[in-house]
């Protein structure tokens, strides 16, 4: 007899021992008592002593049974716990990390979510966009990119470096507009810009700063976007100006002249990016793992781009666009 078959005998024991009946313990298992009375009839030949007293009324264990009735218990839990074991071997190497991240990552976290599979191939990362908190409140992701105010309960987060806003509009732009190097000018020409989030995770954008002064401009000709992506593709056209593009969706933009900063400085505040994750999740050690991996090499390559902007556009605007 195969140890499987073994075991799922002794389970048959322990529960006909716990109903009492073997009628009871045949309608559980969906079948008919003689059968019941034969697989058990089967293991006391292999063992060589009697389990049940088939003469008793009502149905009873012989003493050997009810001796050996504990260790069946206690193996059957050990049994569990081998199978447990097993499961959770198999869940770390064949793992699913489930990531919502915005449309804005395309730029930036295809490349890390390759590069962290080259040293976890039996990983597997789940990319779910755009992000939505509602949905990963309810569960449907393990980890969340989030930005801003982040009012997120029952969830641990970690920093990924800093949002920084770069106010944008291609060269023809310009062209068609003359200069625009201060927010009041932005009532004068047609302005896109993204949602600020919800009320989990909020981007505040009320007006301007620069140098510890505020701005609040009308904005009469302005798109609101939900994706930065369509938005980006508006300015890259030079459709509209932008007044706060991610610095790393736009970098290649800026690097390849496509889109020069405007503003003279005016900025959008500044705002704290973070990785959030469910506190219960927080202890499976992979997710634990991509989550603080993930987070440094995001805000790793935050710092690369600040460096090449601030050698494009010098340190003094860097700094600026830096401050909240």
């Amino acid at each position: 007899m195969k140890a499987s078959e073994q075991i799922q005998i002794w389970k048959l024991f322990l529960d006909l021992r716990n109903s009492g009946s073997v009628r009871k313990t045949a309608e559980q298992y969906g079948r008919d008592s003689a059968d019941i009375s034969r697989t058990l009839t089967k293991l006391e030949n292999e063992l060589k002593v009697p389990l049940l007293d088939r003469r008793s009324r009502p149905f009873r264990l012989t003493e050997m049974g009810e001796e050996i009735f504990p260790l069946v218990e206690d193996m059957l839990g050990r049994y569990e716990e081998i199978l447990g074991k097993i499961e959770e071997k198999a869940d770390k190497e064949a793992a699913v990390i489930r990531i919502m991240v915005p449309n804005t990552f395309i730029s930036i976290s295809h490349a890390l979510f390759f590069e962290y599979i080259k040293f976890f191939p039996k990983h597997k990362i789940r990319v779910i966009t755009p992000v939505s908190t509602e949905e990963f409140r309810k569960g449907s992701a393990d980890i969340v990119a989030v930005t801003g105010n982040v009012t997120l309960p029952d969830s641990v987060l970690i920093p990924r470096g800093r949002m920084i806003f770069v106010p944008v509009a291609a060269p023809s732009f310009i062209e068609k507009y003359g200069l625009l190097d201060h927010p009041d000018r932005l009532a004068e020409v047609p302005v896109g810009h993204t949602f600020g989030g919800d009320k989990f995770s909020y981007t505040p954008f009320n007006g301007f700063t620069r140098k510890k002064e505020f701005c609040r401009p009308q904005l009469r000709q302005q798109i609101e976007w939900s994706s930065t992506n369509l938005l980006f593709e508006s300015v890259l056209a030079g459709e509209c100006a932008s007044p706060g593009m991610p610095l790393f969706y736009c970098i290649d933009a800026l690097r390849a002249k496509k889109l020069v900063p405007i503003l003279n400085g005016w900025h959008r505040a500044s705002q704290f990016n973070y990785l959030a994750c469910h506190s219960s999740r927080w202890n499976v050690p992979y997710i634990r793992t991509f989550m603080n991996w993930f987070a440094e090499r995001f805000a790793e390559k935050e710092a690369q781009y600040e460096k090449e902007f601030a050698e494009l556009f010098g340190e003094d605007l860097l700094h600026e666009l830096m401050t909240s």
